[in-house]
């Protein structure tokens, strides 16, 4: 149809858009992540095996610290154990020390004299009464026994003279090894006797 003058021009009808296309998934990207989770993984792994390995060192040092704990009980239980044989011991020898101090000390009494034909002595203001009823070996029995209290007190385990003691009227001077954990000491000692042969001071002098 042929156009008119000053008519409107022909309808043009608008063409559809195109659809979007979506991109394609880079290949690239896939790899790139699987990498990822296989190195999370592979770090993961080694963590499990590192606390594991921490947990294994752990039960081992509780075991030998557990070990070394029982060894400990039983040295102090065998140390109380020998601590209580010695006292039981010193008690032993200190009963025997007594009997025998005893039976020397009846054996060496003098009987009394009944004849009154032999003249008295004056006796000298300043003079001092001599052992009359006490030997050597009473002295130094009663002597150790003192040795080993003193030495008990001071936490030593025993005591007893180093080389024979001498007798100086009633003195008894000697030196006395005294024991104890770390090993033993020398001292110097002075012990001091009645009539009777009883210890009346024990003194150590260094």
């Amino acid at each position: 149809m042929p156009e008119l003058d000053g008519g409107p021009p022909p309808l043009q009808i608008p063409k559809p858009a195109p659809k979007p296309i979506a991109p394609k998934p880079s290949p690239r990207t896939n790899t790139t992540d699987a990498s990822k989770l296989n190195a999370e993984q592979a770090l993961l792994a080694r963590q499990a095996e590192a606390q594991k390995a921490e947990q294994l060192r752990l039960d081992r040092q509780a075991a030998e610290l557990k070990a070394e704990q029982a060894r400990l009980d039983a040295r102090a239980a065998a140390i109380a154990a020998e601590e209580a044989r010695l006292a039981r011991l010193r008690a032993e020898q200190e009963i025997a020390e007594t009997r025998l101090a005893e039976r020397e000390r009846q054996r060496v009494i003098a009987p009394p004299i009944e004849s009154a034909e032999l003249p008295e002595e004056p006796a000298s203001p300043r003079a001092r009464p001599r052992l009359s009823r006490m030997n050597y070996e009473s002295a130094r029995r009663a002597c150790t026994r003192a040795g080993m209290d003193e030495a008990i007190d001071r936490d030593f385990y025993s005591a007893r003279y180093q080389s024979a003691p001498r007798l100086f009227d009633h003195d008894l001077r000697g030196v006395m090894r005294m024991d104890d954990r770390r090993g033993y000491v020398l001292v110097d000692t002075l012990c001091e006797l009645d009539d009777d042969g009883l210890v009346i001071n024990f003194e150590m002098l260094r």
